[in-house]
């Protein structure tokens, strides 16, 4: 009778290991990739979802850019590129270095349209190419939401999402965080985290210049 429940467990264990498969409240994501912020990360079950969509919703146009400067230091460091689509403001170079950026594997893509810009995001997401891709838009249709979130899944991308504004209540996005300022930086809470608990809330303080 012990072999059973011995095959049960080991299956289960196999089908955790799957990429984009974790278990339940509490457990680190495998496939996360690290915020460079440990609240955050405890927050997000590891931290940003490889292979997903996440969305980051702030109060005002490019609000939150400085929660994804850990992630793209680390990806573009290690060779990975990283691209921006979009951005509301133009990217400042000596900013990016210092914060650990390694700009030749930093993309930045200004469409000439919504059109275009979706379509680059998709690609890229896609392609596999890319370590995160992030794109700034107004809030997406579920549509096309499925769509990048499909294509995040293919390429194993960091697909993020920002808004100025709350997307659709059915958002298919696998973290959903809303940011607003704070005296000292950023307060982030976490709306929606698969595989963790939503309500979180945490204090994101903003790089110190150098």
């Amino acid at each position: 009778m012990g072999a059973v429940p011995s095959r049960a467990a080991a299956a289960l264990d196999a089908l955790a290991a799957m990429p984009g498969i974790w278990r339940g409240f509490g457990r680190l994501r495998p496939d996360a990739e690290p915020t460079g912020n440990a609240q955050l990360d405890a927050a997000l079950a590891g931290g940003w979802p490889a292979g997903a969509l996440s969305q980051v919703v702030g109060s005002e146009t490019g609000l939150g850019f400085s929660l994804l400067l850990p992630l793209l230091a680390r990806m573009t460091q290690a060779g990975r590129p990283a691209a921006l689509v979009a951005p509301p403001y133009i990217p400042y170079a000596p900013a990016l270095r210092d914060a650990g950026v390694a700009l030749e594997h930093l993309l930045w893509i200004t469409p000439k349209d919504r059109l275009d810009a979706l379509w680059a995001t998709e690609q890229m997401l896609r392609s596999g190419l890319f370590g995160t891709v992030a794109l700034w838009s107004p809030p997406l249709d579920a549509s096309v939401e499925r769509r990048l979130q499909l294509a995040a899944e293919t390429g194993r991308s960091v697909g993020i999402v920002s808004h100025a504004h709350a997307g659709p209540a059915n958002s298919v996005a696998a973290v959903r965080l809303q940011v607003s300022a704070a005296p000292d930086g950023l307060q982030v809470e976490v709306l929606r985290c698969r595989g963790a608990r939503p309500g979180a809330q945490l204090r994101y303080p903003l790089p110190r210049a150098a």
